[in-house]
């Protein structure tokens, strides 16, 4: 009697960005706290050990959802530097982003600095964050130098996080005459 041939492993070259993207998701509906292997699993439809074989540990797989929204939010605001005009009026347009980020693209933002914010108490992810603002910088170092690049940077990510808990919502003016000043 012949024995059957074992079955062929079943590959799955995504399963890693699948969880990832479950990770955040999770994080996304129902906030940082409720991020475990075990949700993230069940959300990518994977057993929970390809969670723990990809992510050691909590800090390793909040660290790469961090990335992955970094990645994602950066991308966005590269395709909207692409996209203005060589002589845009630069605090107009910024103006006019934040807008966008704080409107439509609203539970992204939330997302991002929920995701942010998880560096303050969990150290390992500080690296995460900070990359975050790096390619910020990186972008606005394409219309602007690299010092007011930087301050850009930090003022851009007040600015949009006063705007996501403010009880009412902002508009262009109040975001851009702060960037007038920082601009000139």
């Amino acid at each position: 009697m012949a024995s059957a041939a074992p079955s062929p492993r079943r590959r799955d070259p995504h399963r890693r960005e699948r969880i990832i993207e479950a990770a955040v998701e999770v994080i996304g509906e129902t906030g940082p706290a409720s991020l475990t292997h075990r949700a993230a699993a069940a959300r990518a439809g994977v057993p929970l050990g390809s969670t723990t074989y990809y992510f050691a540990d909590l800090d390793e797989l909040f660290d790469a959802a961090v990335r992955a929204v970094a990645e994602r939010n950066v991308a966005r605001l590269r395709e909207w530097a692409r996209s203005l005009p060589e002589r845009a009026d630069l605090c107009a347009e910024l103006a006019a982003f934040l807008v966008l980020l704080t409107t439509r693209y609203r539970a992204s933002s939330v997302l991002a600095y929920e995701l942010y914010g998880i560096a303050l108490r969990r150290p390992a992810l500080r690296a995460a964050s900070t990359a975050w603002d790096d390619m910020l910088s990186e972008v606005f170092a394409l219309r602007v130098d690299a010092t007011t690049a930087k301050a850009l940077t930090v003022m851009f990510d007040g600015l949009l996080h006063h705007a996501l808990v403010s009880p009412r919502a902002l508009g262009r003016a109040d975001f851009e005459a702060p960037l007038r000043r920082l601009l000139g």
